[in-house]
């Protein structure tokens, strides 16, 4: 089958705009974490410092990101191949989103907890404890469970697991 690139771009930015309906979802989701003074001064320390405008932002648009990069390289790898074949391309979607995941939990924090900070924008009020590397770490699990449990189930169905059974 001949690449096709308006497909794989179409593919890519309908799921962009799927995912970025889904991440107003996840940002629905995630206001709990909100309650915490904490996350409503992040929201307040970076441009354009308030807290509603960078939350609608900022929830969102990883999701319409992921979204992207997700439907481009299920289109792709269903133009390498005629339907009903797995490609190679489908497994390293699979790794793609393991890798994602597990950047997401490392940079995050590392961005959130040391980076900003030395950058002048103190967030936290009670210096970074304990209970705030908590809290962090659990809101960014609790958004990517949302964030990237539906890829994995849409790998599942798009054939990625075909490609993982073997011949």
């Amino acid at each position: 089958m001949a690449l096709q690139p308006l497909s794989i771009l179409y593919t890519g930015v309908f799921l962009a705009v799927v995912a970025g309906l889904y991440g107003w979802f996840i940002g629905i989701l995630w206001s709990p974490f909100l309650l915490t003074e904490r996350f409503r001064r992040l929201f307040e320390s970076l441009p354009p410092f308030e807290w509603l405008p960078n939350y609608v932002l900022w929830i969102p648009l990883p999701a319409v990101v992921w979204g992207f990069f997700f439907g481009a390289g299920i289109s792709l790898s269903r133009d390498v191949l005629s339907p009903g074949k797995a490609s190679e391309l489908y497994a390293a979607g699979v790794d793609g989103i393991v890798i994602a995941t597990a950047v997401s939990l490392v940079v995050w924090p590392v961005v959130l907890l040391y980076v900003l900070p030395r950058k002048n924008l103190d967030w936290d009020p009670n210096g970074y404890s304990a209970s705030t590397v908590l809290l962090v770490v659990t809101s960014l699990l609790w958004y990517l469970v949302f964030l990237i449990g539906p890829a994995y189930v849409i790998s599942v169905f798009a054939g990625f697991g075909d490609a993982m059974t073997g011949p």
